[in-house]
């Protein structure tokens, strides 16, 4: 085994991850975050594809300050011991990894006996189901209607996105208010938030993450507390969902495993489960 590390994007997406866009919604965010920073130079940035011999085996990327993403395309665990090697031998730090839970947990295994890091496991909430949907049906009886954000809901999208990532547990470093806002202003910016309007007044929230130009992700559906029980999530979901379809993409989304709720909520308006990735973290030294 082999292992190629790129500093050009562009490279990376032709040899790396567009050959894996042929599993798309299982790479999904693999070839979600490659192919947004085709064009980014930022030397903090880690690329690497390992291959046998010419065959691609296992993808890896990581864009600080998230965790390095695994992909692959059915045969990723046999890479696993090289990439490991790679990254000790170049002496690159990864504060977790992301990908189908098998792939993660073996990574974590190798990476802790091969630098004594210490796993935490699965972060509250990092053990996440993945879903597709090919045909909506969506809930009856839910007053309101899906609309993009506006630009003058910047503030309540951004509060709801913070209290989203408190919600969900997600790393220090991604409920940080300064991550939070960039990630708001950029969802304000190129207009991928949505809201569920009942009576001119948003209620829920999400967010369409596109993925090139073949498909797409639903992440952060979010109801406050004071609207929640009422269907406008599932509905936002729901209307989003067709969207998607209805442009000829297909669409998917993840769903935190241990909570029984979405993951009702999601498989009763069509969504299908694919498979389970874990988000591990590691301890510092």
């Amino acid at each position: 085994m082999g292992v190629r590390h790129y500093s050009d994007g562009q490279a990376f997406w032709h040899e790396v991850a567009e050959p894996l866009c042929a599993q798309p919604v299982r790479n999904n965010v693999f070839a979600g975050v490659a192919n947004r920073i085709r064009k980014e130079t930022r030397k903090d940035i880690f690329r690497a594809g390992v291959f046998d011999g010419t065959a691609l085996v296992l993808g890896a990327l990581r864009l600080p300050p998230h965790r390095l993403s695994l992909a692959h395309a059915g045969q990723g665990a046999a890479g696993v011991d090289a990439l490991v090697r790679h990254l000790v031998d170049a002496e690159i730090a990864v504060p977790g990894v992301f990908g189908e839970q098998h792939l993660a947990k073996q990574f974590a295994a190798r990476w802790s006996v091969a630098t004594g890091q210490a796993r935490q496991g699965p972060r509250p909430g990092g053990l996440q189901n993945l879903y597709e949907i090919t045909k909506v049906a969506p809930p009856g009886n839910v007053a309101g209607a899906i609309r993009p954000a506006r630009a003058g809901e910047r503030d309540l999208i951004l509060k709801w996105e913070l209290a989203f990532a408190n919600d969900a547990g997600l790393p220090e470093a991604e409920r940080a208010a300064d991550y939070v806002t960039r990630f708001v202003d950029e969802g304000i910016g190129d207009g991928t938030f949505r809201v569920w309007d009942v009576g001119g007044e948003a209620v829920a929230t999400a967010r369409l993450r596109p993925i090139g130009e073949i498909g797409a992700r639903i992440s952060g559906v979010y109801t406050p507390n004071d609207r929640r029980g009422r269907g406008y999530a599932s509905a936002l979901t729901a209307a989003l969902s067709e969207n998607v379809l209805a442009a000829g993409l297909w669409c998917c989304l993840f769903a935190d495993a241990d909570n029984p709720l979405t993951n009702r909520i999601y498989q009763r308006i069509g969504y299908v489960k694919v498979a389970t990735f874990a988000d591990v973290l590691f301890a510092e030294h």
